[in-house]
């Protein structure tokens, strides 16, 4: 040993000494990139935000109902809900409007006290380290070359598509530049927006249309885009908007939670889920239970959302304390959920449809970022107990013990978005035609970076912000 000793604390007082010599150096992406910043040459690039990353404003009043600490704390005059009388989702309009993306906002904490950062992490991210100047509303002024496309989350994202169509088409027009091309980076929920206005513009071939009629694509979008880069997008669904369906949403432990018959209202969940065919229910032996998602029966049968015990419980005290003398409360409310019945058979027809609409490849080179390393949810648990069905978001038993529901419920993933779905590719087990058309996707995509990022935190990840900033300024 005494022989051993001294070459090994040579050699660990020479490895010391080397690492002293960078002490002071700091390398920030905003040095690294400098020289593609000071070049110039930037790809116009189009930033299409996710699911709730657009402020909505009620354009009667003004109140915001979305994007600021009052909105997610207070009761406004007007909610979130969408109506859902009409036969065709875009007559389904209420008072609220997008106005400009959430880029930061007093959310988490009380006003005054500090804010949160949203998307402004990732604009001022490509404006310090490749230079692009941003434009955040709807007039473009030449210089501008980061526009940052904003929507009503809520709503299909076939509407969404024409919005961004006329997005487009203003930009062209204010910079005087009719062939304009530009990069679509589409974070999560906009990637189905930017695959859908690739294949059709910013024309409805949705609405109104049986699920299995035939679909020519035009490629109307293609014209308009070099490329497409896509951040965690669920191109084969997520659980988590089952999750969101069914339970509701919290934006976090100070805000009040918006209840199922709040996101139930919004077409755009239901365009996110699992991928139509998909057998996304497992029993408490990882089996396939045989419940299927988009069986609109299916979701009175289980319970799921509205038509859960507390959900129709809850339902029935509305109607009674909306109920004047005299009125039948129990028709009241059997009409309801008539009402409901019918807005499921149209919502699901239509995602069913702007799913198929989008399938296949998108005919631009097409690179995908993905977050990895979390459990993230694939299937749900679904189990009978006594009269009623139990759905499980979560596993059932303690940290550290087997639970073959949990092993068949979880993936790999970013905590919202599976590896697999992030790539296109279907569920293990699935039939041939879903894997087929899978594998079809897959191996459209020119490029994929794996990081460790969470998908609601995603910007707030070091590797991310690089490898998006590789990504537009490579050649």
């Amino acid at each position: 040993m005494t022989r051993i000793l001294p070459p090994l604390l040579a050699l660990l007082t020479l490895c010391a000494c080397a690492g002293t010599g960078t002490e002071g150096i700091v390398v920030t992406p905003a040095r690294e990139y400098r020289p593609e910043r000071q070049s110039g040459k930037r790809e116009p690039v189009i930033l299409i935000p996710g699911t709730l990353g657009s402020r909505l404003f009620n354009i009667d009043t003004g109140e915001i109902a979305w994007g600021n600490f009052s909105a997610t704390v207070s009761e406004l005059s007007d909610e979130l809900d969408l109506p859902i009388d009409k036969p065709r989702l875009a007559d389904n309009l209420d008072r609220l409007r997008a106005y400009r993306v959430l880029d930061r906002a007093e959310i988490l904490q009380r006003e005054g006290s500090g804010e949160v950062r949203f998307y402004a992490d990732i604009i001022e991210h490509l404006s310090g380290t490749l230079g692009y100047r941003p434009a955040f509303g709807r007039r473009f002024y030449r210089g501008h070359d980061l526009f940052v496309f904003f929507y009503d989350w809520r709503r299909s994202n076939v509407e969404a598509a024409a919005q961004l169509a006329e997005f487009i088409a203003g930009i062209r027009r204010d910079l005087d530049d009719p062939g304009m091309k530009f990069t679509l980076v589409a974070v999560s929920n906009g990637g189905m927006i930017a695959r859908y206005y690739l294949k059709y513009g910013g024309a409805d071939v949705v609405s109104g249309q049986p699920p299995d009629a035939p679909l020519k694509p035009t490629y109307a979008g293609v014209p308009d885009v070099n490329r497409l880069i896509c951040l965690g997008t669920p191109h084969r669904g997520t659980i988590d908007a089952l999750g969101l369906i069914h339970d509701g949403y919290a934006p976090n432990l100070l805000a009040r939670r918006y209840p199922p018959s709040t996101i139930y209202s919004m077409p755009a969940a239901f365009e996110l889920l699992p991928e139509p065919g998909e057998r996304t229910f497992v029993g408490s032996g990882g089996e396939d239970s045989g419940a299927n998602l988009w069986n609109p029966a299916d979701w009175e049968t289980y319970g799921l959302s509205v038509f859960s015990r507390p959900e129709q419980d809850r339902l029935k005290n509305r109607v009674a304390f909306a109920a004047g003398k005299g009125d039948d409360r129990e028709a009241m409310f059997l009409q309801e959920m008539a009402r409901r019945r019918a807005w499921l058979r149209l919502v699901l027809s239509h995602a069913r449809r702007f799913r198929a609409a989008i399938e296949g490849p998108p005919e631009v080179p097409m690179q995908v970022l993905l977050g990895v390393g979390r459990p993230t949810l694939a299937r749900v648990g679904l189990v009978r107990e006594g009269e009623e069905w139990q759905l499980y978001f979560r596993p059932r038993v303690p940290w550290g013990r087997y639970d073959p529901m949990a092993d068949a419920m979880f993936a790999e993933g970013d905590g919202v978005v599976t590896r697999r779905s992030g790539l296109g590719l279907a569920l293990p087990q699935s039939t041939p035609e879903l894997a087929r058309r899978g594998l079809e996707l897959r191996r459209a995509i020119a490029g994929v970076q794996f990081t460790p990022f969470e998908h609601r935190s995603m910007f707030e990840d070091e590797i991310l912000r690089l490898a998006l900033a590789e990504a537009l300024s490579g050649p």
